[in-house]
């Protein structure tokens, strides 16, 4: 009877205890309850220590965006992003009984721009290598990869061309179209669709048409007939371009027959697409000193900075809780974080970065199997905050379950160095039809932030807890 009516009060009290904020301890609804069923309910403010974390170029970047080209900022310094693309080969794909000459007509790649950040006037340059191993299945890829391991360094590229963010080569005809999606058309050498169609048509020895199997599917296609590309941003500062699909064009011409026995002479194109079948890679390069400098100098404060750059690691007091609630009838009702976001001061260039609309919070040991296993938060040991903008916080309403999880390890003894840490991560969601998260992934967008904390003396976060304690 007692431990049952204690959770219910417990339960009755939660939306009551939110507004408790200081050390005082207080007696909520005595009065409702038999003299020998007094239950207290108590509100106190530990402190955490936080401290920016440095990310580094190293992420998951599980995403169907691609990213390329470079963006100073005045606090973040430069940030450069490049990519890898795989084409994908719809399964039964088949080129017509004979190709006009045996030769394309062109060949270009193009990339479907969704959006970009910075100057869409800023003048760029890119370059594009083909690719001479495989990007493996299965595998994850960091943002740390190194292209050169790819492709040939030393070569030339095999096309390469100058370009701006809104690109103002597009004749209106096209721009204005209804239907129009902003793209960048990088012509290739013609050798290169004329070769890609005679692989088609390439027969063994004993005249089998074996080039067929070639484009049987997406990984005959990359294995047998095109690895994919590197697709780098090699001169300009200004802008980065969010890639939405890389597609590659192959043009040629066909005869068809007549019944009239006139043959007409037909131009049609084979796409092969960037999709989700297949890999893109992004590279990032972020400016390591000046985001050093931030980290090792800069007490005031606690940053985040995306894509990868700068986390923030919160040490929790779990041995002073754990202490000042040794009573085995101590309940846990809410704890509650607040971080606060300091208006942007530093910053005054005419692009400036956006601010985080989602943080991640996950414990430390987690950071990095968090995003590999594709896990969602469980608001056990990770969980989720939304940036408000009427108060400029982020909160984190109720870790009681993370409290009492890491308190737990440590009394079996299960616990490393890290065992009250958490990190705050900026990400992404996506939802179901019912609004339920089904992924969670790394913003690798170009956002920033300042918290209140870090490392100097006085500039703790408040960690305020409740609970409740039947009073024998």
């Amino acid at each position: 009877m007692k431990k049952t009516l204690l959770q219910l009060i417990a339960i009755m009290m939660l939306p009551i205890v939110f507004i408790g904020c200081d050390d005082n301890t207080e007696s909520l609804g005595g009065s409702m309850m038999p003299s020998e069923d007094n239950i207290t309910i108590t509100n106190k403010v530990y402190h955490a220590t936080s401290r920016s974390l440095l990310a580094g170029d190293s992420i998951l970047a599980r995403t169907s965006t691609a990213y390329l080209g470079r963006y100073t900022d005045p606090l973040y310094g430069t940030f450069s992003a490049d990519f890898l693309a795989q084409f994908h080969c719809v399964e039964g794909f088949e080129f017509p009984d004979s190709v006009a000459g045996d030769t394309a007509v062109s060949a270009e790649v193009r990339l479907y721009i969704s959006s970009y950040f910075g100057n869409p006037n800023a003048p760029c340059h890119l370059s594009v290598y083909e690719l001479n191993k495989v990007l493996e299945e299965n595998k994850n890829y960091y943002t740390d990869i190194v292209p050169e391991e790819y492709y040939d360094a030393s070569s030339a590229p095999i096309a390469s061309r100058a370009y701006t963010a809104d690109d103002k080569t597009l004749p209106d005809s096209i721009t204005s179209s209804g239907n129009y999606v902003s793209y960048i058309s990088i012509q290739l050498p013609r050798q290169f669709g004329t070769n890609l169609i005679r692989k088609y048509y390439e027969k063994d020895a004993d005249g089998n048409h074996i080039g067929k199997d070639y484009f049987a599917n997406a990984e005959a296609f990359i294995n047998n007939v095109c690895k994919g590309m590197y697709f780098k941003c090699d001169q300009g500062d200004g802008s980065i371009l969010y890639v939405q699909q890389a597609q590659l064009n192959i043009k040629f011409n066909y005869y068809v027959k007549s019944s009239t026995g006139a043959d007409s002479l037909l131009t049609v194109l084979a796409q092969f697409a960037g999709t989700q079948e297949v890999i893109q890679a992004n590279r990032f390069q972020t400016d390591k000193e000046t985001l050093k400098k931030l980290v090792e100098e800069d007490g005031t404060c606690t940053y985040l900075k995306t894509p990868a750059g700068i986390f923030t690691e919160i040490t929790l007091p779990l041995d002073e809780i754990a202490e000042n609630h040794t009573n085995a009838g101590d309940t846990l009702n809410s704890v509650k974080l607040t971080l606060t976001r300091y208006n942007e001061t530093v910053n005054d260039s005419e692009f400036k970065l956006g601010i985080p609309q989602t943080i991640l919070m996950v414990r430390k040991k987690d950071m990095y199997t968090f995003f590999e296993k594709n896990q969602v938060t469980d608001n056990k040991t990770s969980y989720l905050a939304s940036f408000n903008s009427n108060y400029n916080t982020y909160t984190f309403s109720n870790m009681a379950q993370l409290i009492t999880t890491c308190i737990a390890e440590k009394k079996e003894g299960t616990v490393d160095e890290d065992w009250n840490k958490v990190v705050l991560i900026p990400v992404v969601t996506a939802t179901d039809n019912t609004g339920n998260i089904v992924t969670i992934r790394h913003n690798l967008n170009l956002t920033g932030a300042r918290l209140m904390g870090g490392t100097n003396q006085g500039n703790e976060l408040d960690v305020r807890i409740t609970y409740s304690n039947f009073a024998q």
